[in-house]
């Protein structure tokens, strides 16, 4: 098991990124951007190969994306509306991500095994995510699995995909009003 501390990205400009070790050296690079049809983000190890790539292929509200794992295709992340959370499923690994993407808390698991554990925590420099990763090979992976719900969770604009509460109803109303 080990763990990893990937830096939260609030800013769209910002392209890259960075995973560092428990002794807060640089384990992977993360750089590339999503948001439309093609768009592809990269995971480097510190040597600058190439570890995982996770590539946009369908834009809008639900997108989904190809996981490369060393040039392979091995699987498929397509986002959903759920009732009572997040619920993520990553075809052809069998994969289920669960909890808030949006606070940062979630869980990856395989049948009843934990993969990955992410939670945010706050060091004097900033705000990081802690991943939890139970198989060190899989690592690649989950970090890049991590950057894209870190950058689809913040940057897409949530209050699509919320229910209206009396306060932003009243709000939509008078922005769609013509006086």
């Amino acid at each position: 098991m080990s763990r990893y501390f990937l830096t939260q990205q609030h800013d769209t400009r910002q392209k890259e990124n960075r995973a560092y070790n428990e002794d807060l050296t640089i384990a992977f690079n993360i750089s590339g951007k999503i948001g439309s049809k093609n768009d592809v983000l990269y995971v480097y190890d510190t040597h600058g190969v190439e570890q995982s790539r996770i590539r946009q292929v369908s834009y809008g509200i639900l997108p989904r994306f190809q996981l490369l794992y060393h040039d392979k295709y091995v699987a498929s992340i397509g986002f959903n509306f759920a009732g009572l959370g997040d619920i993520i499923f990553i075809r052809y690994l069998n994969w289920v991500v669960t909890g808030e993407i949006t606070s940062g808390k979630y869980r990856i698991r395989h049948g009843r095994v934990k993969l990955l554990e992410v939670n945010p925590v706050s060091f004097p420099d900033g705000l990081y995510y802690q991943l939890d990763v139970t198989k060190d090979a899989q690592a690649p992976v989950h970090v890049a699995i991590a950057a894209l719900l870190d950058r689809w969770g913040v940057k897409k604009n949530r209050s699509l995909l919320q229910l209206p509460t009396r306060a932003t109803k009243y709000k939509y109303k008078m922005a769609t009003r013509i006086n």
